[in-house]
């Protein structure tokens, strides 16, 4: 495992604009209300301040800090809606910096995709199931689609969603999304079968097993990647044998698929 750092630099014309020296001084002035006080706290003079606030101002379509002079204490400054919005980009990108970080060192990781990485480390929804994965196959119809995912290890899943839900996400083959299924959604049998009426049916083994009074969770490893989370009520496992290591099928309804992805 490598531990890499990064530093963030904005540049104009090859001239930095932004570094995070710079956005930690507009931190603390935000906070202090102060270029001098937010010069102490960021530890730098407050000529050296001073100057970089002035050269980001005037190089700005939009002033960055707006002060006011005053007596021996300084006077008042305060960030412009443009210096806070710079901030919270600054952040965002630190964000996504980090989790590119993090990724380098997660062979698993598909650093080929944004979309991939956010759904591995940043990604939370109330669906206990996420399964990154490349469209393989669109079958178009008048009002809704069939759309097939491929997923790791050859297995694939297969989503009904609207024709215009196709069109509104830009859909199409070799694009990557994100397959969310809700646990209770997701039943679990020994055996797969044509008959079941269940258009999605996962091959794995049993990672974890959790029961209350009336329910079971069942977590299906389906690859060293994806696994899938099955919530079911306990009367209907009277005929499923559950054990840790043993091969099950994870089944849901291509119905219950919500696909998100980045336009």
């Amino acid at each position: 495992m490598m531990n890499f750092d990064a530093l963030l630099t904005l540049s104009e014309n090859g001239k930095v604009f932004a570094n995070p020296r710079r956005v930690a001084l507009l931190k603390a002035v935000q906070v202090t209300g102060s270029i001098s006080q937010g010069a102490k706290q960021a530890g730098i003079s407050y000529k050296a301040a001073y100057d970089a606030i002035k050269d980001m101002n005037c190089r700005s379509k939009e002033p960055l800090v707006t002060s006011e002079k005053g007596g021996k204490g300084g006077g008042g400054a305060s960030l412009t809606h443009f210096g806070e919005r710079i901030i919270q980009m600054y952040d965002l990108l630190d964000k996504i910096q980090d989790m590119g970080l993090k990724a380098l060192n997660d062979d698993n990781a598909p650093l080929h995709s944004l979309l991939g990485v956010m759904s591995k480390f940043s990604l939370q929804t109330s669906a206990r199931n996420q399964l990154f994965g490349t469209i393989s196959h669109i079958e178009r119809h008048e009002l809704h689609d069939l759309i097939v995912i491929a997923l790791n290890d050859n297995q694939q899943i297969s989503a009904t969603i609207t024709h215009s839900s196709t069109l509104r996400l830009q859909l199409e083959i070799g694009k990557d999304v994100v397959a969310l299924i809700k646990g209770p959604s997701v039943v679990v049998v020994n055996e797969m079968s044509s008959e079941l009426p269940y258009d999605n049916q996962l091959k794995g083994k049993i990672k974890a097993i959790s029961r209350d009074k009336t329910s079971t969770e069942v977590t299906v490893a389906l690859n060293e990647v994806d696994e899938l989370c099955a919530l079911v009520d306990n009367a209907s496992l009277a005929d499923t044998n559950l054990a840790i290591g043993e091969t099950i099928h994870a089944c849901f309804h291509s119905t219950q698929v919500i696909i998100a992805t980045m336009c």
